[in-house]
């Protein structure tokens, strides 16, 4: 029998997706559970910061999400689809507390150089072109709509499809499937306009 100390050498999108780890850890065995958290957290926390922004709070935020994941964790069935129904919390969690700060005009601040990069699961080589890239990715998402925005972010960092999309954001799937092209296009659009992006996508996926 594999350990739970093996499973996690791997890859943290290959643990996510073992539904034998992922069912012991709904059962409440502790080292699975303790293995599932330590591989979702760089996934909560990359999506808590691209819907939710660079705010003061945003480790609350990301805790938050954390707690109500492994809370609600006992209630999950489909042990394979669990990456998505992680982010369908996540989401819901991010949606809650931005209800929360109404204060804010934008799910999105203003992105903020000195962002402590360490929770970021990135080489250290390619850290620089990272950090700068994703600041800038999210000056121009800022400028988006939220509900554009959150469906493009989910269907380009994350691959959902109009319908994981609709389920995720409670809408129909031809809504979900405007939202995405709207926000997928208003985002290409901004980005080539900024000569910025350009060279720093060059850098990052060459």
């Amino acid at each position: 029998m594999h350990t739970v100390q093996a499973k996690t050498q791997g890859n943290k999108t290959e643990i996510l997706k073992n539904a034998e780890l992922v069912e012991r850890a709904v059962s409440g065995d502790p080292m699975a559970r303790e293995a599932l958290a330590v591989a979702a957290f760089p996934r909560v926390r990359k999506l808590v910061y691209l819907s939710y922004g660079n705010r003061y709070d945003i480790d609350d935020v990301t805790q938050i999400a954390m707690v109500t994941v492994f809370r609600d964790l006992p209630g999950l069935r489909n042990y394979d689809r669990f990456t998505a129904w992680l982010d369908t919390v996540v989401y819901n969690v991010v949606r809650t507390q931005g209800r929360k700060r109404i204060r804010f005009t934008s799910l999105f601040a203003d992105a903020d150089p000195s962002q402590d990069s360490r929770h970021w699961d990135i080489t250290p080589e390619d850290e620089q072109v990272g950090h700068q890239l994703i600041n800038l990715l999210q000056h121009h998402l800022n400028r988006i709509a939220p509900r554009k925005r959150n469906a493009a972010v989910m269907s380009i960092f994350f691959g959902y499809v109009d319908s994981e999309v609709a389920q995720i954001m409670d809408c129909s799937v031809e809504t979900a499937k405007k939202r995405i092209q709207h926000g997928r296009k208003e985002l290409m659009e901004r980005v080539l306009k900024d000569p910025g992006c350009s060279g720093l996508l060059k850098e990052a996926f060459q």
